[in-house]
């Protein structure tokens, strides 16, 4: 199962159709304002990113993910948001891993990597627990990219932070990027 963006947007929505009864309550404790400007800026991000194709799907607008409550405690069911494996989102919660790490880079010389490819992608932030977790590779949360999608990929960056301003400091980024070559 691959989610991308939109699947995540159709997520959220229908948690704050159900009424959040199970999960992440912050969504329904959104006046409407805020929840339609949080969709719209979801909205964009996703059709910014549909242009470019990359591998992977990029970080959440860090707006977003802040609103959400990433970092802030309910790792489990933001982590099912996101689509992850529970042994990534027990890797995150437990582990606090939300970038690329010595283990992670350890793990790139076992990896069969693809003739033409020239990195490894992964989303920023909430990211997956080894480069080994076959679940992440299935579910489009680490990719290899070759040139042409490296430059794409930073094309999009670019974009996705002129488009959608935000003031989270340590938001600099919507891909993690292991360069091979």
């Amino acid at each position: 199962m691959v989610f991308m963006l939109e699947d995540i947007y159709e997520r959220i929505v229908r948690i704050r159709e159900e009424g959040c009864r199970e999960c992440l309550k912050v969504v329904c404790r959104m006046d409407d304002f805020q929840f339609n400007q949080l969709m719209s800026r979801l909205d964009l991000q996703i059709e910014i990113t549909s242009r470019y194709s990359p591998p992977v799907r990029p970080a959440l607008d860090p707006m977003i993910s802040t609103e959400l409550g990433v970092y802030r405690g309910d790792d489990e069911n933001i982590g099912r948001l996101l689509g992850y494996p529970e042994c990534c989102i027990r890797s995150f919660s437990e582990n606090t891993r939300y970038a690329i790490d010595g283990e992670h880079l350890a793990e790139v010389s076992e990896l069969d990597i693809p003739e033409g490819k020239c990195a490894i992608i992964m989303p920023s932030g909430f990211i997956p627990c080894s480069l080994r977790c076959q679940e992440a590779w299935e579910r489009k949360l680490i990719g290899f990219a070759d040139r042409d999608e490296f430059r794409r990929i930073l094309e999009l960056e670019d974009e996705l932070m002129m488009r959608l301003p935000h003031f989270h400091l340590a938001y600099d980024e919507y891909f993690e990027k292991i360069v091979l070559e």
